[in-house]
Parts: structure tokens; sequence; C-alpha cells
């Protein structure tokens, strides 16, 4: 008798193992830095709450960076970078519109400037997952 396979399962066990690889890569204490340059003066609450908004925060960062990786398979077989992002749009946006509103405290009206920020520094993490991910393609290490 044959054993039925789930290919949503296969699929998630092969995008888990892509991730840790990829991970092996990020190093948190630079992204801890490059945040803590960049917003550390911003986020205003007690210690307890600022190191939980901190930790959040770095989350998101690498979160970013596990969809810049994911999305250089596109690269891989010859998509350009600018029809990527485009692709991956959405759900850069959403992740820069959690990170900025937790940053700034939840905002239904963006401010331009500070969510500028925001989306820059999320973008540097998905282009540095992006390029990490699209060596390991290139070298073969998925």
């Amino acid at each position: 008798m044959n054993v039925i396979t789930n290919l949503r399962e296969k699929r998630r066990i092969k995008q888990i193992s892509f991730e840790r690889s990829v991970l092996k890569d990020l190093r948190i204490t630079q992204v801890r830095e490059q945040f803590k340059n960049t917003f550390d003066k911003l986020i205003i609450s007690d210690r307890q709450h600022k190191r939980a908004r901190e930790e959040y925060c770095l989350e998101l960062a690498v979160e970013s960076y596990l969809l810049g990786a994911r999305y250089s398979r596109f690269a891989y077989y010859g998509e350009p970078i600018e029809q990527i992002q485009i692709r991956s749009e959405k759900e850069k946006d959403w992740l820069t519109y959690l990170f900025y509103s937790s940053v700034y405290g939840r905002k239904d009206k963006v401010e331009t400037e500070f969510y500028r920020d925001c989306n820059d520094f999320l973008s540097n993490c998905w282009l540095d997952g992006f390029q990490k991910g699209e060596r390991r393609y290139r070298l073969r290490l998925r």
C-alpha cells in the first residue's frame, strides 16, 4: 500500500529548512545596532515596554529578511528585481505598517516621514535577505 503525501506539508517542511539555512547568515547583533541607531530615541516608554517593542520590531525585521530570501527564488529563474519587489509589495507594506505602529504607537494617520524611515529600514532587511537567498540559490545551498 502506498503512503499518501500531503504536498502542502512537504512544501512547508522545505520552506522551514530553507529559512533555517538562510537565518544562519543573519547577524542579529548587526540588525539590533541598525535598529537602535535609527529608532532608539523615538521609542518613548518605560524600560520594560521599550524592550518588548524593540524585540517585536526585530522580529518584524527578521520576517522581512526571510520574505526577501523567499522571493529571491524568482531572481534565480531570471525575473528582474523590480518585478520581484512589485510582487512582494503587499506583504512588505503590511510588515511596514506593523513596524510603524509598533515604533510610534497605533496611529490611524500615517506620518509620511516616519513611515518612510520604517519602510527604508525594512526594505534594507528585505534586500539583505534577497541577496543572501539569491546567493544560496546560485550556489545550490538550498
